[in-house]
């Protein structure tokens, strides 16, 4: 895997949790990273208004291959900058074009009895 594949792979499990047809300004996906375990969620964001998918369960597998990416792209940034990621937000537009934002403190979540 590589940077690009991580990116096609995050938007396309981020398309996964809406219907094809539901129109959007923009898709967010926030990724919380820990050692083996992630936490997200999705956003719809249409006219001003956000919005959770409702009643849409992600396939087992999307759910694994996004694992797997996040965790390929937190070793990676390790490897190539020296920096540790505890998150990400991948923010998606119609036009297929995004924008990947890195988280480089714990969130209260991944710190849980510190």
């Amino acid at each position: 895997m590589n940077t690009e594949q991580a990116y096609n792979v995050i938007a396309n499990v981020l398309f996964a949790h809406f219907e094809p047809s539901e129109q959007f300004d923009k898709l967010e996906l926030k990724m919380e990273i820990g050692d083996g375990a992630t936490a997200r969620q999705v956003w719809k964001y249409f006219n001003g208004v956000g919005s959770q998918p409702i009643g849409k369960r992600l396939p087992l597998q999307a759910g694994a291959d996004l694992r797997r990416t996040v965790f390929f792209l937190r070793d990676n940034l390790l490897e190539t900058t020296g920096e540790q990621i505890w998150g990400l937000t991948f923010t998606l537009y119609p036009d297929s074009s995004f924008n990947i934002e890195y988280t480089y403190e714990k969130s209260d979540w991944l710190k849980g009895g510190e």
